[in-house]
């Protein structure tokens, strides 16, 4: 056996290390963006587009709740910089050790491949493809959604190819003892984040202006389907040309802007990977977020904003990155850099929200599986006597968004059955569980990524807390309170 398999297998020994603040966060992500799916999915939007004055003649309430729950739902690629951030640091941590370099990078492809296949599955297949589309309609021959998405950039496809890219920057950077090369490392990010912001309209500009076939009766919707970028556009129009544009300026998440958002998680990984923590670090980059926020308010007041949930303007992008900065630096501040990451783990509603955290990108896939409580919702209603088909979209306009939030809380429901059930089997045949196996086929490597046991109740939580001297405390609590299923 080769030193470097046994290393691994050494390590693998070691109660796995891991951030309770992230692995909240993307749990939390995951289950608000699965009862938001659901709200998305009934409510009408397109008073906002045909009537958008309408929005300052609600009540003040109404209005601030709404603004902040729009602001907050086109936080798509919050899992994209928490991905960023986790990889980096688990490439800082194991490139110096490994005698091989390139397998790190190898498995950083695979699993960014893995996921662009699962995102592809999932959008063609899925809530959006054939089998979510003809269930719906009860039309079986459009064959349409079976492709369209294939044209689509949206969060699996964004994080699949952001994992190929930065994996491929973290590897050249970090190799050949890169990683001591903090300074040099920050400033090369810190130039490719500006490059990109910068040159993201003028990507968008040159896509949009070349020669487009104008598709003859697009469907109607907030997005406009008349031009690029929409995915209906984009399939009309499918070729090699129409599938790389999308893929760098079309709907709704590309390279341009997103990668920047890659880049920065990318910096934030290589600082908090570091053994010695800057005391001040949460504010300094919280404040930095909340700057970014208020130069993309600055953009948003002269025009550069849109009000669809689609390809971002540099208003909307600036504004979105500012406040996902923000966030994960305040729950920084509050878990890793105080020392509360034990407690804070253990925490029954924190715990609960990891548990869904395990398997996000699975859950993610399943978007078709709210169609099952939807239509039971439909039957209960009708025997008693308030006939509504919850099958079809768009079902509630202005005024009745309450009922379409109610819907979704249904919804979840069955998601948290769902979820109980599986994790019993340590997620066994989930998408996460064929990337695993993809990425260790072959190898004696072995991952325990989905041990939920393991993962709920046995793991060493990383702590940033530092001394009075500014040094870091190397802290890593084994947790040993159980979890405990529904």
């Amino acid at each position: 056996m080769s030193s470097n398999v046994s290393n691994i297998l050494d390590r693998n020994k070691i109660k796995p290390k891991r951030i309770a603040s992230l692995d909240f966060q993307r749990g939390l992500a995951i289950y608000f963006m699965t009862l938001m799916h659901t709200f998305e999915h009934l409510y009408d939007y397109t008073w906002v587009k045909e009537e958008p004055e309408k929005i300052l003649e609600l009540p003040l309430i109404a209005l601030i709740f709404g603004l902040t729950l729009g602001f907050f739902l086109s936080w798509n690629a919050y899992f994209l910089l928490i991905s960023s951030i986790v990889n980096t640091i688990s490439m800082f941590r194991k490139m110096p050790n490994l005698d091989k370099q390139h397998q790190l990078l190898v498995k950083q492809l695979l699993t960014g491949t893995g996921i662009l296949l699962a995102g592809l599955l999932a959008d063609n297949l899925g809530y959006w493809g054939y089998f979510g589309q003809s269930t719906l309609s009860g039309d079986w021959t459009n064959l349409r959604p079976l492709y369209e998405r294939i044209f689509a950039m949206h969060t699996l496809q964004i994080i699949g190819w952001c994992l190929i890219i930065n994996g491929t920057v973290n590897f050249f950077l970090l190799r050949k003892n890169g990683h001591e090369k903090y300074f040099r490392n920050i400033i090369v990010y810190g130039v490719l984040v500006v490059a990109i912001i910068i040159a993201s309209p003028f990507i968008h500009k040159f896509v949009d202006s070349l020669s487009w076939k104008i598709p003859e009766n697009p469907p109607p919707g907030i997005t406009d389907n008349t031009r690029w970028p929409s995915v209906y556009f984009q399939a009309e129009n499918a070729s090699l040309k129409a599938w790389i544009c999308a893929i760098l300026a079309g709907d709704m998440e590309p390279l341009f802007p997103y990668l920047a958002t890659s880049f920065i998680g990318s910096m934030i990984g290589l600082t908090i990977g570091r053994p010695k923590q800057v005391k001040r670090f949460p504010l300094i980059a919280g404040l930095s977020g909340v700057g970014i926020m208020g130069i993309g308010g600055i953009f948003i007041a002269i025009g550069q904003y849109n009000l669809s949930n689609g390809r971002p303007t540099l208003g909307n992008y600036l504004a979105i990155i500012g406040g996902q900065i923000a966030v994960i630096m305040f729950l920084f501040w509050a878990v890793e850099y105080r020392g509360n990451s034990e407690r804070f783990a253990n925490n029954p509603i924190v715990k609960h929200f990891r548990l869904w955290g395990m398997a996000s990108l699975t859950i993610y896939c399943l978007q078709i599986f709210e169609i099952l409580p939807r239509w039971i919702l439909t039957v209960i209603l009708s025997a008693f006597g308030k006939p509504i088909n919850l099958l079809q979209t768009a079902v509630f306009g202005l005024g009745k968004e309450y009922l379409a939030l109610l819907v979704g809380l249904f919804s979840i429901l069955y998601f948290e059955a769902l979820i109980s059930i599986w994790s019993r089997f340590n997620f066994k045949y989930s998408f996460e569980w064929f990337i695993v196996k993809m990425i260790t086929s072959g190898s004696k490597l072995s991952t325990n990524r989905l041990n939920v046991d393991l993962i709920m109740n046995k793991v060493q939580w990383m702590s940033f807390k530092t001394t009075s001297k500014n040094k870091f405390i190397a802290k890593g609590t084994i947790k040993t309170t159980k979890f405990k299923r529904k």
